[in-house]
């Protein structure tokens, strides 16, 4: 059993470890280069080959046997679906409005597109949304199925995307200038000020 989780452990790290390294601009213009024209069609290849590593570690997940935390309770049930819930519909509404962008399929149809700084919407409360959502769906989840594999998931996937973020916050300034650091200073970054 413990050899598993640390196979799940070591799973979701290499993951996320090679999302990061698909995403980063370095990688991305080695491509460009290499593939030309063919590049418009990476990030669907990279989405692909995402949800495909999603899907096999998250069978392999819920293939082994995970000793329980804590015993489920009325209480949790609520209280996982309280964080669950909003945190899954956060995800979809980002998920949604993104989709074509996200999921490469954008390229498809049309050549790759200038990006604008998305501030309407739920980004006037948070500047990341998706990974709002994200959190409040997986801690969530581990409230309702308190097992030792969905700590381990929640752990790796926290630690990632709070590096990530980071990350990502350097890109977008980058990119924007400016207009990213005025964003900045109005918006918070995870928890929304109402």
């Amino acid at each position: 059993m413990l050899l598993n989780h640390v196979l799940l452990g070591l799973s979701w790290i290499v993951y996320c470890v090679l999302h990061s390294v698909f995403a980063s601009l370095q990688v991305k213009n080695f491509f460009k280069k290499i593939l030309g024209d063919g590049f418009r069609h990476y990030r669907l290849a990279y989405t692909v080959f995402a949800f495909a590593g999603l899907a096999l570690i998250l069978w392999f997940q819920f293939s082994i046997r995970s000793p329980r935390l804590f015993k489920s309770s009325w209480i949790s049930d609520i209280a996982g679906a309280a964080f669950c819930i909003p945190g899954l519909l956060l995800m979809f509404i980002c998920i949604k409005k993104y989709f074509l962008n996200l999921s490469g399929l954008r390229s498809l149809v049309e050549e790759e597109t200038r990006s604008i700084l998305e501030v309407k919407g739920v980004h006037r409360f948070v500047r990341h949304p998706l990974y709002l959502g994200t959190f409040l769906f997986i801690w969530g989840l581990l409230i309702l199925f308190p097992t030792a594999s969905l700590l381990l998931t929640d752990v790796v996937i926290t630690v990632y995307t709070l590096i990530g973020l980071e990350l990502e916050e350097r890109k977008l300034l980058l990119q924007f200038g400016e207009q990213y650091r005025t964003y900045q200073k109005k918006v918070p970054k995870l928890v929304p000020k109402f």
